[in-house]
């Protein structure tokens, strides 16, 4: 893939929201150098377990968001090490970051000094709740963000405790991450047509509340918004049942089906309580596959709930790019895909500043010599390949 080709990221990324973000620049062609630490590793090399793991045992987080990237191991805290990375930014395009707000400054490496090294340099800042405001230095997970950006409180069932997505959804870091890689690329056009450096103010909170901004909109003019679970207007039914086989199956019925649906359960349907009842037998009596395809024939929207294998099976046939195979494995594919120039999983999420040196030497200039004291003062670490 070479869409970014030439385009060099240089990535502070960790957990999701800012490794994920990098991972989609790297999928699509950028050189992107994943920049840890020797004394603190990206999180997600250590989940879901806690315990540390070999090089070529990571776990499958960690390789989703890691993949197709080079690797460097620098300590920023050093002098030395600021300079490195102050060396590396001069010849950058993207420095992606997603610390805790004042994080980055404390390390001496705020936008304007990072701008200082490089003019052309666009900074992303993914962060929970944005660059300002009371909350922008709070710690935030997945579920913290669902709850104040309302995403929370709009899902779930009415009368019921709100619903969140969590750890293997974590719905804003996964959305913030696909609109961050969208605005670098976006500021990419922008810096290589003559323009400024470019500071990025990416919000969690922000963007998962932008995405339900209906609901707000509509409470602020004074409509009660309640929670309704599967149910949603202008469905008469909305909701899954579950299969002879024990799989569930969603349907949704609008008033235009109940005709064909009548004739199709033999019954004459008269009420929402009986159509949930004879909707709940049909599907009861079949298995998934059989039910939904009986009620599809007749115009209904219905389809089996599919699991991890489930969906595995449907390869091809429902999707094509959002899983992938690469080195033996089933590992996390791509969002999307470009016909004319396919992206591609080229190599594997690399161990602890495997490319240290070779970065270094080709893209900061220095000698073996210094790289060797830099490694001796413990400001680098030399990983293995």
């Amino acid at each position: 893939m070479s869409v970014l080709k030439g385009c060099r990221v240089l990535d502070l990324g960790i957990i999701t929201a800012g490794a994920a973000t990098s991972a989609i620049l790297a999928d699509l062609g950028a050189e992107v150098i994943k920049i840890e630490s020797p004394t603190y590793r990206d999180p997600f090399r250590l989940w879901p377990s806690g315990e540390s793991k070999a090089d070529d045992d990571m776990p499958p987080l960690f390789r989703a968001t890691n993949r197709n990237k080079l690797a460097i191991s620098i300590d920023l805290k050093q002098p030395a090490g600021r300079e490195v990375m102050l060396r590396l930014v001069a010849s950058s395009d993207v420095v992606v970051e997603n610390f805790r707000r004042g994080v980055l400054p404390k390390l001496g490496l705020s936008f304007e000094v990072l701008r200082a090294a490089n003019d052309r340099i666009i900074l992303a800042s993914v962060s929970s709740q944005g660059e300002t405001g009371p909350d922008a230095s709070h710690v935030s997970y997945g579920s913290t963000l669902e709850a104040v950006a309302g995403f929370a409180w709009s899902t779930g069932y009415q009368d019921d405790a709100p619903v969140i997505s969590g750890r293997d959804v974590n719905y804003p870091d996964q959305v913030a991450a696909i609109f961050a890689a969208s605005m670098i690329t976006t500021a990419l056009r922008s810096v290589q047509k003559g323009g400024p450096a470019v500071h990025l103010d990416l919000s969690q909170r922000d963007l998962t509340s932008f995405l339900i901004g209906e609901t707000f909109v509509a409470a602020s003019m004074g409509e009660k918004i309640r929670r309704g679970g599967n149910a949603q207007e202008p469905f008469l039914l909305q909701d899954c049942f579950k299969a002879a086989d024990g799989i569930w199956v969603a349907a949704s019925v609008r008033e235009t089906d109940l005709e064909a649906l009548s004739t199709l359960l033999g019954r004459n349907i008269q009420d929402d309580a009986a159509l949930r009842d004879a909707l709940a037998a049909h599907i009861t009596a079949q298995e998934s596959e059989l039910a939904a395809r009986t009620l599809q024939q007749i115009g209904l929207a219905a389809a089996p709930v599919q699991d991890g294998a489930g969906i595995l099976k449907l390869e091809d046939e429902s999707w094509s790019h959002a899983i992938q195979c690469f080195d033996g494995k089933r590992v996390k594919g791509f969002p999307f895909q470009i016909d004319e120039q396919p992206l591609s999983i080229e190599r594997p999420a690399p161990g602890i500043g495997a490319d240290t040196a070779t970065i270094l030497s080709e893209i900061a200039g220095y000698s073996d010599d210094e790289i060797a004291s830099l490694a001796k003062a413990g400001v680098i670490e030399l990983g293995s390949a």
